[in-house]
């Protein structure tokens, strides 16, 4: 009983770290100090909670779900479209717009590895950075507004665990950009098990409620997490925080123009 105990404590502080790191949504501390695995307690290691990320993207989409419940009967569609990707960016704290942003202006603006690097660092918005965030909110407004009733529901209940589930895999596959910093303890933290875990919860999800195109969406994840995750090791020697949330904000952006484009599926 007590080691069964100690392991809901150790779910429910990965699940809390990973929803405080995903989105802005507040949830109870877990107790600080309980034993694990090994004997050793929660706070002598990084709990990165990532098994669990498709878990928030879930949560974020029954969140945007209701919003979309609850405005549907009242504006037309388009504004509908325009007030889910604003809820969507509020929801994350703008975690993975940002992101996207400063690691577009490292990867097209610098020459070498290394300024690359330091570009990203820099918390000064490019121009690179600015056309990548118009583009990505723009494209989502534009595939939000192309489904409607059950078909914008299921989209958004399979597309935003398929796209964290992409994070948690790229993370896993791809080393670590810096020795140190945000992309560095993620990679160390992302076990297989968490792959596994997070792997199986955003395939659940979107076979339940997505069924076939659901599975085409989970796949196409998987494959965009290694086809920019190598592209971004080939252009800067590894993943960092910044792109992590690019492959996020990458994924969401291209699994809704294949659900766009299979709409008749939904």
């Amino acid at each position: 009983m007590t080691d069964l105990f100690s392991w809901l404590l150790v779910q429910y502080a990965e699940l809390v770290a990973a929803v405080r790191f995903l989105s802005i949504l507040p949830l109870p501390d877990p107790p600080q100090h309980f034993e694990t695995e090994g004997g050793r307690t929660a706070s002598s290691r990084l709990i990165a909670g990532s098994g669990y990320f498709p878990l928030v993207g879930l949560l974020l989409a029954l969140l945007s779900s209701l919003l979309l419940l609850l405005l549907a009967p009242l504006l037309p569609h388009l504004a509908v479209a325009a007030l889910l990707v604003v809820a969507l960016v509020i929801l994350t704290g703008g975690l993975h717009l940002d992101g996207l942003m400063d690691a577009c202006d490292g990867l097209f603006g610098g020459r070498t590895r290394e300024r690359r690097l330091e570009i990203m660092r820099d918390s000064r918005v490019g121009s690179f950075g600015v056309l990548s965030g118009i583009c990505a909110l723009l494209l989502k407004f534009a595939f939000f507004a192309s489904l409607e009733g059950h078909a914008l529901f299921v989209s958004l209940l399979v597309i935003l665990p398929s796209a964290r589930w992409a994070m948690v895999l790229a993370l896993r596959i791809f080393p670590s950009a810096r020795p140190t910093g945000l992309g560095a303890a993620f990679h160390q933290a992302v076990t297989p098990r968490h792959v596994a875990l997070a792997g199986g919860i955003a395939l659940l999800v979107a076979l339940v409620i997505g069924h076939l195109a659901g599975l085409l969406v989970w796949a196409a994840a998987a494959l965009l997490a290694i086809a920019l995750g190598a592209w971004m090791t080939h252009r800067v020697g590894g993943l960092t925080g910044d792109t992590c949330g690019t492959i996020a904000e990458m994924t969401e952006v291209l699994t809704l123009l294949l659900l766009v484009v299979l709409r008749g599926w939904l």
